[in-house]
């Protein structure tokens, strides 16, 4: 990344853990078995993403190679949302 106030990003590749804070609500019959009502939360679900309406938040990241889970620091958030990093 580049320009003021970015951070240098490390080569070193770790596990963003993103967590979905949305609520889907499946109408059905009082007393129905909530596992028979996962295709039609799957698909809700599908849909929210499509229109992008589904509450999602980076949780923490994850090492691999050491096991250790880190939050992610606020600074980290100051950067251009738009600049993807360079992956090779």
């Amino acid at each position: 990344m580049s320009g003021k106030g970015t951070l240098k990003m490390s080569d070193k590749i770790v596990s963003y853990d993103f967590v979905i804070d949305s609520c889907v609500a499946v109408k059905a019959p009082y007393g129905t078995n909530p596992e028979s009502l996962m295709g039609q939360v799957f698909v809700k679900i599908i849909q929210q993403a499509r229109h992008h309406e589904l509450e999602i938040r980076c949780e923490n990241t994850f090492d691999g190679e050491t096991g250790i889970y880190e939050n992610i620091p606020e600074k980290w958030y100051e950067g251009d949302e738009n600049e993807l990093p360079n992956i090779q």
